[in-house]
């Protein structure tokens, strides 16, 4: 039979032989508890990555209903008192006013753009187009008299035939573009449902639940909180600029010039004041990008009294619209110059495509935050650092009395 342990013996794994001691700070443990954090980063930023990659698909809904939400957070609260503080039916009447007001306008109008660019791809692909730009680019036609005495009065050889020949490539391409565009719109109808359903229930949630997750939010951040603010602050006035300021008073002039488009008998006038309304978020560009060329063809069509009319409406509602409404609109929200506000908007578009007329003046004013934060609270502490001097009081990510 086996003899009992004796007390001096190596201590039993039941439960009766008490505690185990902590391992000294030169045990393995404490290599564990070292290394930890830094296990921790690895483990934290792949699930970063791992989530980025599942929402990527749907950055520019989550995006826009983030902008929305800051928009909307003044009224949502109005109605939320209103409504005896019940958050599920005041962001479910929030939500369903921005259907009314933003979704079937949308729809309409992409039902009407749709049609328009059928009919314009059957215009422009049609033979009446060819036998047209083919009577103005002939030797008697009129853009080749006027281009015959500018190349007289100018020395350059300019070759009437090449030009109809330029003309005629271009329309046809337009044409089979167009038919592209509207095949693509077609299919990407379901999409755009998608991505809108996702926003608004993005905002639905946001309104809710959205005074929790800046708290949350905040918490987790190293800056301090006026810091973090100004981030939701820039955020907010940059929505108010684009949505807003920007959004209204393009979309105005696009209406505008578009019935006059309508009305001096130019075809397919919802496509091309939509074109007009999106060139007018280009501020050194604007509704001329179109506008120019149209008076152009009326002038070679030989309506010379329309073609006069036509600019000088279309230019000065544009000029009224965007140093008259647009100011007033956007009040000091996105005090920006003009050619950083030119280049974020085509950088923007260039890049994302039509959310890019959010993104790119967004993603520049943060950068312009970020450089205010670091003029006015951390270019000095960083230079400590760098020298090897102590930080400055209150910490180096905090401001003094923090």
């Amino acid at each position: 039979m086996t003899e009992p342990e004796s007390p001096s013996g190596p201590p039993s794994d039941s439960p009766a032989s008490g505690p185990v001691p902590r391992p000294s700070r030169s045990g393995p443990r404490y290599g564990n508890e070292a290394i930890a954090p830094y296990f921790f980063l690895i483990i934290f930023g792949a699930a970063l990555i791992a989530v980025g990659y599942v929402l990527l698909p749907f950055l520019g809904d989550m995006v826009i209903a983030l902008v929305a939400v800051l928009l909307l957070t003044r009224h949502y609260e109005r109605l939320l008192r209103a409504l005896g503080n019940r958050p599920v039916l005041a962001s479910g009447l929030t939500v369903a006013v921005l259907v009314v007001v933003v979704a079937v306008p949308v729809a309409l109008v992409g039902s009407a753009l749709l049609a328009d660019i059928r009919r314009a791809a059957v215009t422009w692909g049609g033979p009446e187009a060819y036998v047209t730009l083919n009577d103005w680019t002939s030797e008697n036609g009129r853009v080749a008299r006027a281009l015959a005495n500018f190349a007289q009065r100018t020395g350059l050889p300019i070759s009437p035939e090449a030009i109809g020949d330029a003309v005629v490539d271009a329309a046809r391409a337009l044409s089979q573009g167009l038919y592209k565009r509207a095949n693509s719109f077609v299919s990407g109808v379901f999409q755009f449902a998608l991505h809108g359903v996702i926003t608004l229930f993005s905002i639905f949630y946001l309104l809710i639940q959205g005074e929790k997750l800046r708290t949350y939010l905040f918490r987790l951040s190293p800056l301090a909180g006026d810091e973090d603010q100004l981030f939701l602050n820039k955020l907010g006035e940059v929505g108010r600029a684009i949505l807003i300021g920007n959004g209204i008073g393009s979309s105005l002039q696009g209406l505008v010039a578009g019935l006059a488009w309508a009305v001096v008998g130019l075809s397919s006038p919802v496509l091309w004041g939509l074109v007009m309304a999106v060139a007018a978020f280009l501020p050194l560009v604007g509704v001329a990008a179109v506008v120019v060329p149209a008076t152009f063809y009326l002038w070679f069509a030989g309506r010379h009294l329309v073609a006069v009319g036509f600019f000088i409406f279309c230019m000065g509602q544009s000029f009224l619209f965007e140093y008259g409404l647009k100011p007033r609109l956007m009040g000091s929200s996105m005090r920006m110059n003009s050619l950083l506000v030119f280049l974020s908007l085509l950088g923007g578009i260039l890049g994302f495509g039509a959310p890019g007329i959010l993104y790119g003046p967004l993603i520049m004013t943060l950068f312009l935050a970020v450089a205010q934060l670091y003029e006015t609270r951390y270019q000095q502490r960083i230079a400590t650092r760098l020298a090897g001097g102590a930080p400055a009081e209150g910490g180096f990510g905090k401001p003094s009395g923090s």
